[in-house]
């Protein structure tokens, strides 16, 4: 009998333990004072909840995973909103999504009143309300103007991934610059070397497997390789002269035999006719230690990738320093590559010696840009002949053979000569200049500013990076677009302040950005009369969190951790047209410690004020965050940053998100600012 009243005792305590615990469990569940274990009141507030999209647990872990410093800040906004009263009124939450944000036609709010974990929710689930970055509106995606009515997206020796002297070269690179919308990529196409890869496309069902007597001997024409490149040099030396050779491509050595030929001789060619297969053109920077990379393998993952999210048409710029021969399988082999995706003729509707063909009439096409017969003795995208008092040699390359010449349809390389090749009236040329000599011609004259300008209403033109920029850095592109220019091309292996422009630009595109009003075709303006606005811009720069650590800071952070060495300051830039070059637009915070800053209940504000002469959609604010420890004094001091074209930024208290110093993705690094912005 005792110890059945001992197992009866246990039981009860158990069951009493379950009950208090649910009774804690659900005290933890009204945190927001809508109901309590005796008068459950929060009941009254499902309703909304559902029909809200978000309840009580939802609301309050988006709260408490905000930083700290973070959660401070939005109280100030909520306290000074809800003046005396305990709860933010639907009239004043109205009044703050209008007023302050600038949104015309908020949601409508069902609750009366608003705790801070509520405000917050609705708050940062609104995209136009919360973010810094504007959405695109509808006008903004309009495809049906003429093709030079857009900036387009655009790349600079697109193969490679490093510098412009000893970079590798991939058909990654390519991938890498499609996806993230660029659509203007180049391909410098040279003679390959015998080989034992068939020129027919294989069938994906056909592919060949890497055998291990392949791999034995790929090992041994690696060795051979090294031992004729050791013996080379080593006459090279002896005679007092040494020439530049590409490294060899190892990548490619598992495919191809040829590889290893090519890297040495990237320019040789032999008779194809004479082999039992033919010789495949290659990818490379002539004249320098980059690396090679098969066309047919850049073709095929230009067709992979081109496509895969992004309907609008593609610009493949061509510079071909291949023989005729390899000309006509660089056409064979696009064809094959690319199908019905390449563009071989022009459609039935629209001449090319006419007009352009509009936007919309390209989708998911491949247009070539190459010159044409009547031009190809003379290379468009040469380098100039004196760069900064240094005369260069200028290699001629082959004529263009007629086969390839006939797909330069609506986009053909024409030379530019001087003022005079601005008079040209094909609706298709397209002048390609280097940004120094550009630079220098439009700062020359007014005159010949206005008649480039003109030019670039109905015509194409593109600048590529200066010679000297073998560290493949990147021009600034805004000056360029604010004279007209659609196409600049970048160095998308650089993150410099270049790039970042050029991702502001083309943000949440598909790569084609219609031009403002004063530089389209029906416009008549000169470069000077264009519509233009007094800007009058504050920034307040509040709080950040999740700040990502500068590279190798964890190595040199000290005893209390990476976040406490770490002294982050926030520098704003906003990048206009300048009226004099010594005028800088920069401010920047006083450090804080830690990952997550605090500037106070004001912020640091930076004034902008009585700025002449902008044009928001080619102006741009420029956020960086950059480490002032001394440990930065050994590494770069580049957290993460931001860019923002100014016709996108929205006022108000905003949140803008951070991206990688190098792969310039997201992370999760994000600033609260505030924006007060006029332009009169």
């Amino acid at each position: 009998m005792m110890c059945l009243k001992v197992s009866l005792f246990k039981i009860q305590a158990r069951e009493e333990k379950k009950e208090k615990k649910k009774a804690n469990f659900f005290r933890r569940k009204t945190t927001f004072r809508w109901g309590t274990p005796s008068e459950p009141q929060s009941a009254l507030l499902a309703p909304f909840f559902v029909g809200s999209g978000f309840g009580i647990t939802s609301a309050n872990k988006h709260w408490t995973a905000c930083s700290e410093p973070l959660r401070q800040q939005i109280e100030r906004v909520y306290d000074t909103l809800r003046g005396d009263e305990k709860t933010l009124s639907r009239e004043k939450f109205h009044a703050f999504l209008t007023t302050m944000q600038g949104i015309a036609a908020p949601e409508p709010l069902r609750l009366e009143k608003y705790t801070i974990q509520e405000f917050h929710y609705l708050w940062s689930k609104n995209d136009t309300a919360w973010r810094a970055v504007r959405k695109l509106r509808a006008n903004e995606n309009d495809l049906s103007h003429p093709i030079s009515n857009y900036f387009i997206s655009s790349s600079h020796n697109t193969y490679l991934e490093g510098n412009q002297l000893s970079g590798k070269s991939s058909a990654e690179a390519y991938r890498k610059v499609l996806r993230n919308g660029c659509r203007c990529i180049e391909i410098d196409v040279w003679n390959g070397s015998p080989s034992r890869t068939p020129s027919r496309s294989p069938m994906p069902e056909h592919r060949r497997a890497i055998s291990s007597a392949s791999i034995v001997e790929t090992l041994g024409s690696v060795k051979q390789a090294i031992a004729d490149r050791a013996s080379r040099h080593s006459r090279a030396a002896s005679t007092g002269q040494l020439t530049l050779s590409p490294r060899l491509p190892a990548e490619h050595l598992t495919a191809v035999e040829s590889e290893r030929k090519s890297t040495d001789h990237p320019g040789d060619c032999s008779d194809s006719s004479n082999s039992q297969t033919r010789v495949e053109p290659i990818v490379h920077h002539h004249n320098t230690m980059t690396t090679t990379v098969p066309f047919r393998e850049v073709c095929r993952a230009i067709a992979e990738s081109a496509f895969e999210t992004n309907p609008l048409p593609l610009i493949v710029s061509l510079e071909v320093g291949a023989d005729r021969e390899q000309q006509e399988l660089m056409v064979d082999i696009m064809k094959e590559e690319w199908g019905d995706l390449l563009l071989d003729k022009p459609f039935d509707h629209v001449d090319p010696h006419k007009r352009q063909p509009l936007l919309e009439e390209l989708q998911r096409k491949i247009l070539i840009k190459v010159k044409r017969l009547d031009d190809s003795t003379v290379d468009p995208d040469r380098p100039e002949t004196v760069d900064r008092g240094r005369t260069l040699a200028v290699n001629s390359k082959p004529p263009i053979c007629e086969k390839l010449a006939k797909l330069a349809i609506y986009t053909h390389s024409e030379h530019f000569e001087d003022r005079d090749s601005l008079s040209t009236r094909s609706p298709s040329h397209i002048f390609s200049l280097s940004e120094d000599r550009f630079t220098s011609m439009v700062q020359a004259k007014k005159e010949i500013c206005n008649q480039i300008f003109h030019h670039n209403r109905n015509f194409f033109m593109r600048i590529y990076p200066k010679g000297i920029r073998v560290d493949s850095s990147n021009p600034d592109p805004s000056f360029h677009w604010r004279r007209g220019v659609q196409m600049v091309a970048m160095n998308w292996q650089k993150t410099d302040e270049g790039m970042m422009l050029n991702d502001a630009m083309f943000a949440n595109t598909n790569g084609w950005v219609l031009k403002p009003c004063g530089y389209l075709t029906a416009d008549t303006t000169d470069y000077e009369t264009t519509p233009k606005r007094t800007l009058n811009l504050r920034i307040t720069i509040m709080a950040a969190q999740y700040l990502p650590l500068p590279e190798e800071s964890s190595r040199d952070s000290g005893f209390f951790g990476p976040e406490k060495g770490f002294r982050p300051h926030v520098k704003v830039e906003l990048h206009v047209e300048k009226q004099h070059k010594s005028v800088e637009y920069e401010h920047e915070t006083p450090p804080r410690v830690g990952n997550n800053p605090d500037w106070g209940k004001s912020g640091v504000s930076f004034e902008f004020f009585n700025i002449t002469n902008v044009m928001e959609q080619l102006s741009f604010v420029r956020f960086k965050v950059e480490d002032t420890s001394t440990a930065s004094n050994f590494r770069d001091d580049l957290s993460c940053w931001a860019c923002i074209r100014l016709d996108r930024l929205q006022q108000g208290y905003r949140w803008v998100e951070l991206y990688h110093p190098v792969t310039r993705q997201l992370t999760k690094g994000q600033l609260f600012i505030r924006v007060d912005k006029v332009s009169r």
